[in-house]
């Protein structure tokens, strides 16, 4: 079938819809539409966190409260409206009444929004798990890197093991002595995103 054919019985096909059914219908293509584009852009790498509160501050850990698994994020709600429109459509085809599809178009919709949150949650949920946060070396051993001054002078830095990984941070030194290069040290608090307070552990 021709490019040229194929639009000339899609046309035809939307001349003969009611007007209820191309609204629903119209809703669902564009939604179409809009997730190819999407999909489009995020296979180029050109897609980004879409959730409503992804400009949330960060916290000390390094997190934010906003994640792309917000239920009024982009796409999800373009999720809401293809199965919105398509189930709405489907519904009218077989025969129900406009209020009948407006329930089967709702739950529809529903139904595929709530399933691109939990996706996208549970993808987050996964790049939480092997993602360092500063918050979790509260507790932990760690070496000193660079000599750190007493009083909680700046510039020293420590190596700290948790969760199975190393990281660097800068350290303040909660002791009135100066603690030297290679001495244990204990992180004891966190001051900012790259800074930890420590304390000798003997």
């Amino acid at each position: 079938m021709t490019t040229l054919a194929l639009i000339e019985r899609l046309n035809g096909w939307w001349i003969e819809l009611t007007l209820a059914k191309q609204l629903f219908y119209g809703i669902g293509l564009v939604a179409g539409l809009v997730s190819l584009v999407l999909m489009v852009l995020s296979m180029l790498g050109l897609d980004h966190d879409d959730a409503v509160d992804a400009l949330a501050a960060p916290d000390v850990t390094g997190a934010h409260d906003g994640d792309s698994g917000g239920i009024f994020s982009v796409k999800p709600l373009t999720g809401f409206f293809l199965g919105f429109g398509w189930a709405g459509g489907f519904a009218l085809d077989s025969g129900l009444s406009l209020f009948g599809a407006i329930g089967c178009a709702l739950a529809g919709g529903g139904a595929i929004m709530a399933v691109i949150v939990l996706m996208f949650r549970a993808i987050l949920a996964m790049r939480s798990d092997g993602t360092a946060r500063i918050s979790d070396t509260v507790g932990a051993v760690g070496t000193v890197y660079l000599t750190l001054p007493a009083a909680k002078a700046s510039g020293g830095q420590v190596v700290v093991n948790f969760r199975g990984r190393q990281e660097t941070y800068a350290a303040l030194c909660a002791a009135e002595r100066a603690i030297p290069s290679g001495d244990k040290v204990k992180v004891v608090a966190v001051v900012d995103t790259h800074t930890v307070l420590v304390e000798p552990l003997a």
